[in-house]
């Protein structure tokens, strides 16, 4: 009987065992670990960390795909200069994910395009990267999602899902008011996570104002009363970023302009002279 080679075996073993970095490693490490006169120990420690190393990348990636991001933001790229009614400090502080694990919420309000949307993108890829499970949505999208699936008959299984994920984020709330059937079940979802999970809402609206959106005082401020018993306020009230890159755009253009129209004035004194 012809032998089955070492490496063959190695590989059908390592698939099993689900240990694709030390399959795709081991001969190479092992050459280095010869190079270096390191003994088994080292050369086994140094594949078991790259496969902790490549398996905490895979799982983060995961995350983010679950968490269906309509992109992927970092506080990196956020200018915290342009928006200076925002606390800097406490949004790196929640970027930590502290808050995450005590179950508390979070509120962004603000004008549009004061990246409250940016905030949230990061925040919530912050915590993909802490290992907590993350939804995002928006509220329209949300409440659309809810009553479908009440239609199907099968609202207790999306219900049960937005209850497991450690951060749900609901993006723009005030934008479009719901039906007294869609504030009921947005509500319910909020309740359902009180002091259980931690929600992210942002909104261009006022808490005075929030009333227009669900059509219901008294559901408003039940909603209110369990969203920000334990809640971080960020609160963005600087000028529109697409409104700046506008200016600024229109900047970088007038001087070209000014020249243009600086010459045919000249041009025209000129012939009149």
């Amino acid at each position: 009987m012809t032998a089955v080679p070492p490496q063959v075996l190695l590989g059908n073993h390592l698939k099993a065992l689900k240990l694709p970095t030390f399959a795709r490693e081991y001969e190479k490490v092992a050459m280095e670990a010869a190079q270096d006169r390191a003994d088994y120990p080292r050369y086994l420690l140094r594949l078991c960390e790259l496969e902790r190393i490549d398996r905490e990348r895979r799982n983060i990636e995961r995350r983010i795909r679950a968490a269906r991001f309509p992109q992927t933001k970092s506080l990196d790229t956020f200018d915290f200069a342009a928006q200076p009614s925002l606390n800097k400090a406490l949004v790196l502080e929640l970027a930590r994910c502290e808050w995450i694990e005590k179950r508390q919420n979070c509120i962004a309000l603000g004008p549009s395009g004061t990246g409250k949307t940016h905030i949230a993108l990061a925040l919530g890829l912050a915590a993909c990267q802490k290992n907590q499970s993350v939804a995002f949505t928006t509220a329209a999208a949300l409440v659309h999602e809810l009553m479908e699936a009440r239609d199907e008959r099968r609202l207790r299984v999306l219900q049960k899902h937005l209850n497991t994920v450690k951060l749900l984020i609901v993006d723009e709330l005030g934008y479009v008011p719901f039906t007294a059937v869609g504030s009921e079940l947005l509500f319910e979802v909020f309740s359902q996570r009180y002091e259980r999970g931690t929600t992210l809402v942002t909104s261009n609206l006022p808490f005075d104002e929030w009333t227009s959106v669900f059509g219901s005082e008294r559901l408003t401020g039940a909603l209110l009363d369990r969203l920000t018993h334990h809640v971080h306020i960020l609160e963005m009230n600087g000028e529109s970023f697409r409104l700046a890159t506008s200016k600024r755009t229109q900047r970088r253009a007038s001087p070209g302009l000014n020249t243009i129209t600086k010459k045919t004035t000249e041009g025209a004194n000129t012939t009149e002279i």
